[in-house]
């Protein structure tokens, strides 16, 4: 049974950013370290000891890798630094695959061809794609990798250096979208659903659909374009992890812009667990909403905090809703998902920010999710700005420090309702009082 969780406090909350902390006295936070040479650090106790790297602007983001090993001799440490070089090159070679902006990438081809078209992917390109259809139907649409456009109108989506478009605007924060555009783009994502996938004497295909809008004014012809960066890293994740097996790391993680990850053993706790926390996005990078143990699993999470800009006091974030074609606006402002895959992690995370609430206790509860084993919590926030946190998580699974503010206009109105009470009463009383004095003056003259 889904738990409903209040927290009480005052601070807020956001979704996102995952960071380590062993139990052990062994390296506590392990995100965003420098590579750190290893020559130097065998002791004769035989110490535990990190080897990790930051690989910078991979996806438009940053990858960390940590190892954890005893690394007592040359050879192992060399063993370790060819590894992490291996990794990098692997995370390259995605990249150049999946990205949307990489001239000649699979994704950049397929968003360059025609409606219809018949294009030619690498394998790894069509286990992505495999992927995000198969959650995009599980999810009833709610995950949808085709809002690529929609994401672009509100200023999010990644470009090839200088290219312009006629619904572009002087200052994304400041302007919104016409709603021609959002109204059209919306449409033309609904065609995700009827990509087709192909494969022959070991090539891999994709067939575009047929549908194209266009809006009036615009003499463009707009076809689907995709954008497989959010699962790209989840998948990314997964291949890492795969070699991390393949290599024996058995204690090691991998973080992929904070939101994807592959979480293996820790050697520094006593429970063989790391313990993770996940940041409260109403707050600043180092509060947290919830904290849980694990190891051995894939983690993602997606949230309205990182990137978005505010217009009239309302929130634009980069995660559009498939069914209006706009930056969410139900109330769900952090999803995160345990254990599957972290490619289909970080689909179901997308998903779940652009479900109602209704629809998300319904998603982590289902039969589906029980089977798969997913642990699933979301941060909902309502129209006061109180947020409440939703787990299927067993009690005793996590910990909950959660901090709630309401918006400035709500307490301002609670002061002004004080305001009035206050006064009502006191006009009350006087009227009481003087209609006592009235009554007690007739009683006396009688």
């Amino acid at each position: 049974m889904v738990k409903k969780i209040f927290a009480l406090s005052a601070a807020v909350l956001a979704a996102g950013l995952i960071s380590f902390v062993s139990a052990a006295p062994a390296p506590a936070k392990a995100y965003a370290q420098q590579a750190q040479p290893l020559a130097d650090q065998v002791s004769d106790d035989k110490q535990i000891l990190k080897y990790s790297r930051t690989f910078y602007d991979i996806f438009g983001t940053e990858a960390t890798i940590a190892l954890y090993d005893y690394f007592e001799t040359e050879q192992s440490k060399n063993d370790a630094i060819e590894f992490v070089d291996g990794v990098y090159d692997t995370l390259r070679a995605l990249e150049k695959e999946l990205s949307v902006s990489i001239e000649g990438s699979d994704i950049y081809n397929f968003n360059a061809a025609p409606a219809g078209e018949k294009v030619e992917i690498s394998q790894n390109t069509y286990k992505v794609l495999e992927y995000a259809l198969e959650v995009y139907a599980d999810t009833n649409g709610a995950y949808n990798a085709g809002v690529y456009y929609s994401v672009d109108l509100y200023g999010f989506a990644a470009r090839t250096d200088n290219e312009k478009r006629p619904y572009d605007r002087d200052d994304y924060t400041t302007q919104l979208p016409d709603k021609k555009y959002v109204k059209a783009f919306q449409e033309l994502s609904e065609s995700f659903g009827d990509i087709a996938l192909a494969s022959q004497d070991g090539k891999y295909y994709v067939i575009k659909p047929q549908d194209v809008v266009k809006v009036e004014g615009d003499p463009t012809e707009y076809n689907l374009h995709i954008d497989l960066g959010g699962i790209g890293k989840g998948y990314a994740a997964d291949v890492v992890d795969d070699m991390l097996e393949e290599a024996g790391y058995t204690n090691s993680y991998f973080s992929f812009g904070s939101s994807s990850m592959a979480i293996n053993g820790s050697a520094t706790s006593e429970d063989g667990k790391w313990e993770l926390t996940f940041r409260d996005p109403r707050g600043n990078l180092v509060e947290y909403y919830l904290t849980t143990r694990a190891a051995n699993v894939s983690v993602s999470t997606s949230g309205d905090y990182e990137q978005y800009y505010e217009i009239g006091g309302k929130r634009y974030c980069h995660i559009i809703d498939p069914e209006t074609g706009s930056p969410i606006n139900n109330g769900i402002i952090t999803a995160t998902v345990i254990g599957g895959t972290a490619a289909e992690d970080d689909a179901r995370t997308t998903a779940l920010c652009c479900m109602t609430l209704k629809e998300a206790r319904e998603y982590m509860n289902s039969e589906e999710v029980k089977q798969l084993g997913l642990k699933i919590a979301v941060v909902y926030q309502n129209f006061l700005g109180w947020m409440t946190v939703y787990t299927n998580m067993a009690d005793g699974e996590y910990t909950l420090s959660l901090h709630n503010s309401l918006y400035s206009w709500v307490y301002l109105v609670i002061v002004v309702l004080v305001v009035v009470v206050a006064v009502a009463i006191y006009i009350i009383v006087r009227v009481v009082n003087k209609k006592r004095q009235l009554k007690n003056s007739q009683s006396e003259t009688k």
